[in-house]
């Protein structure tokens, strides 16, 4: 059966002629290889980049809840001290 484009073959992705079925097997199996090449790029930034980064940014956002509370708890030790309001 053909398709509306009238392309013998369904899956076509690219601008080569492809006539016979062995040049078709090709083509899925380029088209495999890219998508898997695409999967293992992915892959790999999110466990070298993206990971570390999260990782980076939690430890970073924990130093800075400490750091706040220690400032909190210095405002209302002044408080208590001067019986002002600092805000």
């Amino acid at each position: 059966m053909l398709q509306l484009t009238g392309h013998k073959y369904k899956y076509v992705g690219s601008l080569e002629i492809v006539d016979t079925d062995e040049k078709y097997i090709k083509e899925l199996e380029r088209q495999v290889e890219d998508a898997i090449d695409v999967w293992n790029l992915t892959a790999w930034e999110i466990h070298h980049e993206l990971i570390p980064e999260i990782c980076n940014l939690k430890a970073e956002n924990r130093k800075l809840v400490v750091e706040l509370n220690v400032i909190r708890k210095f405002l209302e030790k002044a408080k208590r001290m001067t019986n002002e309001r600092f805000e």
